[in-house]
């Protein structure tokens, strides 16, 4: 009940993209002020009224200064790597003081919590942002579904210079990015499985690759290729044969879903575990399709990995009744 009349207060206090919350301490400065004034009109002391005064400048120079603070300073969320959905993902806070003489004291950036959604990002804070400088903090944010998502909305906010108000202004929603799927423990692909298809093509020679084996040296081999230590053991050149990547390749099979449907989810996450794993091995190239419709050709590398990741997480059929996509 508490905490709803402290919400409900704030949106009373909230205006042009500003908040104001009143902590324990001002909540405490707030009755002394009120009763040093009705203790002045009542006795008429000067001294009274002197401190009641002073009081109520002090109130106000708070409010100036805390919006000075918040005003100058500006707060971006840069995704630092690859985000999967429900797990920490590492992000940079850049926080910039625009003003080329001041500083700026003691801000945050953090989460709005008057907004509902399972997003988090790490609260960060900065005691001192020199003028006209930027700073990094490293944090950490947690998406909790795969597809493209913004930032969870966050504020830049200040308690500076008494602690008695916590003043915030809402930060702009940055451009989205993209969420992979969440990643499981994957058993190893079978050839039975009904979501793979996993070609047993022959290994072949090839000019680069994983080692396959040595023979005689032959007039036009490369030089670099001689297998020095073999040499020396057998009295006679030979080089080294390297088998070809991709030789073996794994077609993943994902039956047409709708997206947050919790069983075409959890095949979703199956499938990108799979990919992932499976990408991890040598000459094994992986692709992709949905529903018969081929999403990625076969391919291999970090790369391939990427490209398959990132057609899992927008892969499914909307929502019935969905007019939007989520950013």
């Amino acid at each position: 009940m508490a905490r709803r009349k402290r919400s409900l207060l704030r949106r009373a206090l909230t205006a042009r993209g500003r908040s104001l919350e009143i902590t324990r301490a001002g909540w405490l400065f707030i009755l002394l002020t009120l009763a040093v004034g009705f203790a002045a009109i009542n006795s008429g002391a000067n001294l009274l009224h002197a401190i009641f005064g002073a009081q109520m400048a002090l109130i106000v120079g708070s409010g100036i200064l805390s919006e000075s603070m918040v005003r100058r300073t500006v707060a971006r969320r840069v995704a630092a790597g690859e985000i999967y959905a429900g797990q920490a993902a590492a992000v940079r806070v850049e926080l910039t003081n625009l003003d080329p003489r001041v500083d700026v004291f003691s801000v945050s950036v953090e989460d709005d919590d008057r907004s509902a959604t399972d997003d988090a990002c790490a609260p960060v804070f900065a005691v001192r942002i020199g003028a006209g400088r930027t700073v990094e903090i490293p944090a950490t944010v947690t998406l909790s579904q795969r597809g493209r998502h913004a930032m969870p909305a966050a504020v830049v906010a200040t308690r500076f210079p008494f602690g008695l108000f916590v003043k915030r202004r809402e930060l702009p929603r940055g451009a989205p990015l993209l969420v992979y799927p969440r990643l499981v423990p994957a058993p190893a692909p079978m050839a039975d499985d009904p979501r793979t298809d996993l070609g047993d093509a022959p290994r072949r020679r090839a000019r680069a690759g994983e080692f396959f084996a040595l023979r005689e040296y032959r007039d036009g081999d490369d030089l670099r290729r001689i297998h020095w230590p073999a040499v020396a053991r057998l009295g006679r050149p030979v080089v080294r044969e390297y088998e070809a990547d991709g030789d073996r390749q794994m077609m993943l099979e994902l039956r047409r879903g709708t997206t947050g449907d919790p069983s075409f989810e959890a095949e979703v996450e199956q499938c990108a575990s799979v990919a992932v794993a499976a990408l991890g091995r040598d000459a094994l190239a992986v692709g992709l399709r949905y529903a018969g419709e081929l999403l990625v050709t076969p391919g291999s590398g970090d790369e391939q990995r990427r490209r398959v990741l990132a057609a899992l997480a927008v892969v499914g059929d909307p929502p019935k009744g969905a007019t939007a996509v989520d950013a």
